[in-house]
């Protein structure tokens, strides 16, 4: 009995302690919102895209990357409007017996390299090595989905009047990608078709919103730091995800530790496997439906872009995984991961080639050029890496080999004098 007394003593206290506690720091916050002394930061997104890595500056600049897996420090330039090009605005802007290439896509296409040694340069010096005076810019930034990557360079087409859009898709992870809502626009299903809704705000800061709670960011800045934030952010997601397909928070616990066991402390960060490949594989994996969905959302993708752009000579390129170029000769470390999971290196191959030749048939459908880098990739005989062994994004021998593959498809295009269906190899 006495003990059963204490206990509410206790938290009869702890309790009032705790509201004078909230009390002191709500009347501080107030405090300090009148006076506007010490305003939180805002980090603020940006409306319709999600987040710009490279904003426009009114000027041409350098900028400056190390190439974490080599250490090398590698200057690149930019043009006024942010885009990874050596030729000005005004010059892009204004008349010119060229081709004017413009190309899109995530980290695989923002890569730490010269501009002259990306697949965008290569493109580039193929054309005007075959006689066709040309100009590529591109635009990528890390993590953008396809639909992203697009919104991003958009402004661009009508601005520059480009003749040609080249969609650089990694399939290893852009189909889950388009899938997500964290900070990015995403499509949700409309009247049959898809529309495009606005960016869920979860690590940004919504457009014209400011924080004013100096309690309310000190806790959210605490979050973050600890990665409450991103686990929180992650449940939401998957317990939607879960929902969608009718199964319970089981799957979500296993796919949760799937991503655990498929990290690695001998790679660049140990979740570079998942980055660049199974977190995808295992999303599919335990999420069966969310495939289909990603494959009706790229197409859509691809419609729309057609719909908005009818005269354009548009691009399919698919930047293929290092998994499944290297499918016959992994790193152990990744055979060793693979191990460990519910997905056989079979499955998880098969997985990716399948979703990487339906862009095949729907670009044929959709009235796009399909630019085959998968085959030429896989026929490498060379001893520099394709892909690094830091983070496995592409080098620059691959990056000459999709360059060159690209450029082999527009000179087709223009000896046809027409923009034809699709350009690749069969599997």
């Amino acid at each position: 009995m006495k003990s059963s007394h204490r206990v509410r003593s206790i938290l009869k206290q702890s309790g009032l302690y705790l509201l004078i506690i909230g009390v002191t720091l709500g009347v501080m916050d107030l405090a300090l919102i009148m006076t506007g002394l010490f305003p939180p930061p805002s980090n603020h997104g940006v409306a319709g895209i999600g987040w710009v890595a490279a904003p426009r500056t009114g000027e041409q600049r350098e900028d400056v990357c190390t190439e974490f897996a080599s250490g090398q420090i590698y200057r690149y330039a930019r043009n006024e409007d942010g885009l990874r090009t050596s030729h000005s605005a005004a010059l892009l802007k204004g008349p010119g017996e060229r081709l004017e290439v413009a190309v899109t896509g995530d980290s695989h296409t923002d890569l730490c390299a010269p501009n002259d040694r990306t697949h965008f340069g290569f493109t580039e010096t193929a054309l005007n090595s075959a006689g066709t005076p040309s100009a590529t810019y591109a635009y990528g930034a890390g993590r953008y989905s396809p639909l992203q990557a697009y919104l991003a360079i958009k402004p661009r087409l009508d601005e520059y009047e480009a003749d040609v859009l080249i969609l650089n898709l990694y399939t290893g992870n852009d189909f889950y990608d388009l899938l997500r809502v964290d900070d990015r626009p995403y499509l949700v299903r409309s009247n049959g078709g898809y529309r495009i809704a606005d960016p869920v705000w979860y690590l940004y800061d919504a457009p014209g919103e400011e924080n004013r709670s100096r309690i309310l960011y000190a806790v959210r800045a605490a979050g973050e730091a600890i990665g409450v934030s991103g686990i929180l952010l992650r449940l939401r997601f998957l317990r939607d995800a879960a929902r969608e397909q009718e199964q319970g928070f089981g799957s979500v616990l296993a796919y949760v530790n799937d991503l655990r066991r498929a990290s690695s402390s001998t790679l660049g960060y140990s979740a570079a496997y998942s980055a660049q490949m199974l977190n995808q594989q295992l999303f599919f994996h335990h999420f069966p439906g969310s495939r289909q969905e990603s494959l009706r959302r790229t197409r859509a993708v691809l419609d729309l872009i057609r719909a908005e752009n009818p005269n354009l000579t548009l691009v399919l390129s698919p930047i293929p995984s290092y998994q499944i170029v290297e499918m016959t000769d992994p790193d152990s470390t990744l055979v060793q991961v693979m191990a460990r999971l519910p997905i056989t290196t079979q499955e998880a191959v098969q997985t990716e080639e399948g979703l990487y030749w339906a862009l095949r048939d729907q670009a044929d459908a959709a009235g796009w050029i399909f630019v085959d880098n998968l085959t030429p990739l896989r026929r490498y005989e060379g001893s520099p890496r394709l892909y690094n062994d830091f983070d496995y994004h592409i080098e620059p021998v691959a990056s000459e080999i999709i360059g060159r593959q690209q450029a082999e498809a527009l000179l087709e295009v223009l000896d046809q004098g027409a923009a034809s269906p699709a350009v690749g190899s069969a599997p």
